[in-house]
């Protein structure tokens, strides 16, 4: 058998098995706290982006309707990448909006500026990352009836976007910044009792670090509601910058067929360019190595 026969029967990854990996960045430039590496106007850095290597961008914004899609799809194309997700965490640190809070005009205003992402999303071909905006819940003995007001936007919110091509994805969020849907099985148990087909999983390393004890099991567990993935170190810099192993984490995504976006949320240091740069150059190494660990594994006695 020559080598070339080898290499066929081995299921070494092409093209359309490789990861697509994103960068999150902010339209409007943010505290140096904030993990969004490119901040500001999108003409400003997309092109950059490409040429780092980056294959999307998940853009961090409030206020959709002040901005054009046919403009911003233009300056994608241009430079060559696509979008991901649209964050909406903005939406509740800097407006104040919350889809559990206590005044019901404020729960529709907010399920009504979702409505606007979704839009926005649907015109701009990507998701939308529900995640601070679900708030935290003031009285956790009564955590039932504000996880009722959360599953009844969600609810409509999925209605609302499924006719659009719109999948929502829900975050599991580390205790330091949501008190609920902490760990990633208990949010898998949160999503699939919506049993919708558009509402998904959006897991990150950073709080997975802190809430997870075994982060590849957390992954393989979350298979069937999987649908976004963040990656950013114990830190909140760039993957590798700190103390998670990330290689067993590919490997997992390898293993449940990933194949949405893997986005870098990190801090812009030492500086917004290196950040995207080094955090792309360790996650395509991982993942080489780990395609080459699978390759050997499976061929084994070959």
């Amino acid at each position: 058998m020559s080598a070339d026969d080898l290499h066929r029967k081995s299921n070494w990854p092409d093209d359309s098995t490789r990861f697509r990996y994103g960068l999150v960045c902010s339209l409007e430039s943010l505290t140096p706290d904030k993990p969004a590496v490119f901040q500001g106007p999108f003409d400003l850095y997309a092109q950059k982006i490409a040429d780092i290597g980056y294959d999307a961008v998940e853009l961090h914004l409030r206020e959709p309707a002040r901005y054009d899609p046919l403009q911003l799809k233009k300056t994608a194309t241009d430079a060559g990448i696509t979008f991901a997700a649209l964050s909406t965490g903005m939406e509740y640190s800097l407006n104040k909006l919350s889809l559990i809070s206590d005044d019901a005009l404020t729960r529709q205003n907010t399920i009504d500026r979702l409505k606007e992402h979704i839009d926005l999303a649907a015109e701009l071909g990507c998701l939308v990352v529900i995640g601070t905006l679900r708030d935290n819940i003031t009285d956790l003995s009564k955590k039932v009836y504000y996880e009722n007001y959360l599953t009844e936007a969600l609810l409509a919110l999925s209605d609302y976007a499924a006719p659009l091509g719109v999948d929502l994805a829900v975050e599991s969020i580390t205790r330091y910044i949501n008190n609920y849907l902490n760990s990633v099985p208990e949010t898998v148990k949160y999503i699939s009792s919506l049993k919708r087909e558009n509402v998904k999983l959006h897991i990150d390393t950073h709080s997975m670090n802190i809430e997870d004890p075994d982060l590849p099991s957390a992954v393989l567990s979350s298979q069937p509601v999987l649908g976004y993935v963040h990656f950013s170190d114990s830190n909140r810099c760039f993957p590798g910058a700190g103390n998670i192993d990330f290689k067993p984490i590919l490997q997992a995504l390898q293993s449940v067929f990933y194949r949405g976006y893997i986005v870098s949320e990190c801090l812009p240091w030492p500086d917004a360019a290196a950040s995207a740069r080094l955090g792309l150059h360790y996650m395509k190494a991982l993942e080489t190595c780990a395609s080459i660990e699978a390759y050997r594994d499976a061929n084994r006695g070959v």
